[in-house]
């Protein structure tokens, strides 16, 4: 079978590459290009973009399942093969996906742009009760003993780095950071995904300040040296989220809500963004629309100020 690339991440590398069969899924399979390096995911048609990902023009039955973990591919002339199959992706022509969050220079005192952050954190919240969601954003802000295990845990961190940040304050961020990193169960841990929204919000926040943008990367910096803690698929996420780069579907919600977008359009990128795995879509919103909120006074959650204390 002879399958062309639809979209080519810009963490691609072009023309030649070895790699191995890393995980398999039914609608993606990750390669990796060797011990200790990042990862590449080839997804279906119907996916979202990824900074380190290969979009596939797939039929509507295909399978990523046929293959198995360790297989060898490689790339040689942007055609990618696979040692066990007949399944060749050519690479020509594919568009280059990239982010470019910090030109959205969200403006939270904007009151439309800090309406439509309400409206997409009041869906978000919506579905994550709805679902049973282990983490519920707006409790990431409650004090007290309301909240146990990995919410408490996740809401205790993420309000500590969240005043580090206001505060510009790396040596405080840190230890914030470790407590989330690999916190929770799964391929990506939900204390991973909530980071990896919460660079995304940071870098649409930099509007141009240099030391926003000076914290930002440190923190990233920061962020990558400690996810060897975690599993090989974060790491791969939280490390392009420390360059600004993150899936389409969480670029576009973070585009809609720093354009001021308010319609039902916005509901449904929303819903969009946190259909990724199970609670992964949600969590990595969550750290979304509080990394957009850090540097605004137009925005609040709830018990926030017993929280920071």
């Amino acid at each position: 079978m002879h399958l062309k690339a639809i979209s080519i991440g810009y963490a691609v590398p072009r023309m030649y590459f070895d790699a191995t069969v890393h995980s398999v899924f039914h609608s993606a399979i990750n390669l990796s290009l060797g011990k200790g390096k990042s990862l590449l995911t080839l997804v279906t048609s119907n996916e979202a973009d990824l900074p380190q990902g290969i979009r596939v023009d797939t039929p509507d039955d295909f399978s990523f399942e046929i293959f198995r973990a360790d297989e060898p591919a490689i790339c040689r002339g942007d055609v990618l093969r696979f040692a066990s199959s007949a399944l060749t992706i050519d690479m020509h022509g594919a568009g280059l996906f990239s982010c470019k969050l910090p030109a959205l220079q969200a403006d939270m005192t904007n009151p439309v742009v800090a309406t439509a952050w309400r409206r997409a954190w009041q869906t978000l919240n919506e579905r994550q009760i709805r679902s049973g969601a282990e983490i519920i954003a707006q409790d990431l802000f409650l004090s007290g003993e309301t909240i146990r295990g990995v919410p408490r845990k996740a809401g205790e961190a993420m309000q500590n780095l969240f005043e580090a940040t206001q505060r510009y304050e790396l040596t405080s961020s840190v230890s914030p950071a470790r407590a989330l990193i690999g916190l929770g169960a799964g391929l990506t841990p939900s204390g991973d995904d909530l980071l990896v929204g919460y660079l995304a919000g940071l870098w649409c926040s930099v509007s141009g300040m240099s030391e926003r943008a000076q914290f930002v990367s440190s923190l990233g910096k920061t962020i990558i040296q400690l996810s060897q803690q975690t599993t090989d698929i974060s790491r791969t996420y939280l490390f392009h989220a420390a360059q600004g780069q993150v899936s389409s579907r969480l670029a576009d919600l973070a585009e809609a809500i720093c354009h001021g977008e308010n319609s039902d359009h916005l509901v449904a990128i929303t819903e969009s963004a946190m259909q990724a795995g199970h609670t992964s879509g949600m969590d990595t919103v969550s750290g979304l629309l509080i990394g957009l909120a850090v540097f605004s006074s137009s925005v609040s959650f709830p018990n926030f100020g017993s929280a920071s204390g």
